[in-house]
């Protein structure tokens, strides 16, 4: 099967699209023939060995996909081929097929195209976890960092499904624009505006219930004075690549707490594989969010495609941040 290959640990402009050996069936796994998959800051991170799993060499990147089921291995009973599904994999997403265990893999109702399914696992299910831990409901405000990212927009679309606030923060105007089409009500571009000063105006001073924040970098102390006293700060990530020092004696002072938020721990990603501890509870929350997805109450924008041999174009987009919202790759 073509596929494209990391033999080293390097930068993502050397991966190569080859032909290499279909992946081999096991119990308690499917294989998928992958119409989608999507691409992330993390890939560039794990082609170059500098992420929290390293992947042994060689392997196929990629980490989210849509598609349908070919094949289930001994003792997979939730599906059947010919099944349209969504799935997180460990590896293997820029393949034609994949082999993956079956408790991370989630079907996909006939209402929702499979190019818009690949989104929803990670970001979505990144997203809905977090402001859960950061006790979302309606009625709060939510200051939501990086929200022209396929995350951040998952994180504006889902605090607005519950009847949160949101004010959405972005590099760029076009990037707002699409947070507002997603439910933002206040936009912040902070390159041309004192992101503190407008949360203070918009919030009377009061300052945000929550922030969800996979950006990290130097803002971050201004993300701490514009939290709410007894707010709570959502660390997911540092695409910016800083990781920021947190000034404890604010966090102090305001009875703030600072979660981090690591999904990987429900997937099977973490130092120990959990993933059939939260299996069923993940399965839950995917068949939420399809549903949600599916009746029009969760609105997953059409993605930046590229196709299967421009992955190197689809990633670098990303990296270099020119992309808004979710970048999938077309397998077939």
């Amino acid at each position: 099967m073509k596929a494209v290959l990391c033999e080293q640990y390097s930068g993502f402009e050397n991966l190569k699209l080859t032909e290499t050996d279909r992946p081999q069936l096991v119990p308690g796994a499917v294989r998928i023939r992958i119409h989608y998959a999507s691409v992330s800051y993390a890939i560039s991170l794990m082609v170059s060995g500098r992420y929290q799993r390293k992947m042994p060499l060689p392997f196929i990147p990629g980490t989210e996909v849509s598609g349908e089921i070919l094949e289930c291995g001994d003792g997979v009973d939730r599906f059947k081929p010919g099944d349209r599904v969504a799935a997180i994999v460990d590896a293997g997403a820029y393949g034609e097929e994949v082999v993956t265990p079956d408790a991370t893999v989630y079907p996909v109702p006939a209402g929702v195209p499979l190019a818009r399914a690949v989104g929803i696992p990670l970001s979505f299910g990144t997203a809905a976890t977090a402001l859960e831990r950061g006790g979302l409901e309606a009625g709060k405000t939510v200051l939501v960092c990086g929200a022209g990212g396929a995350l951040g927009l998952a994180a504006v679309e889902i605090a607005s499904l519950k009847g949160a606030r949101v004010i959405a923060s972005a590099s760029s105007d076009a990037k707002l624009d699409i947070a507002r089409k997603s439910g933002a009500e206040v936009l912040i571009n902070y390159n041309t505006q004192n992101l503190l000063d407008v949360v203070r105006a918009e919030t009377g001073g009061r300052g945000v219930d929550i922030v969800f924040d996979p950006v990290g970098g130097d803002q971050f102390e201004q993300l701490i004075r514009s939290t709410a006293i007894g707010g709570n700060i959502l660390t997911l990530g540092f695409a910016s690549g800083v990781i920021p020092q947190a000034p404890l004696n604010l966090l102090l002072v305001k009875n703030i707490s600072l979660h981090g938020v690591n999904f990987s721990e429900y997937i099977g990603w973490g130092k120990v594989d959990r993933r059939q501890e939260f299996a069923s509870q993940i399965q839950e929350l995917m068949a939420e969010l399809f549903q949600a997805a599916a009746g029009g109450r969760l609105n997953v924008r059409d993605s930046q495609t590229f196709e299967f041999d421009e992955a190197i174009q689809a990633i670098a987009s990303v990296v270099e941040r020119r992309s808004v919202g979710k970048v999938i790759l077309r397998i077939c």
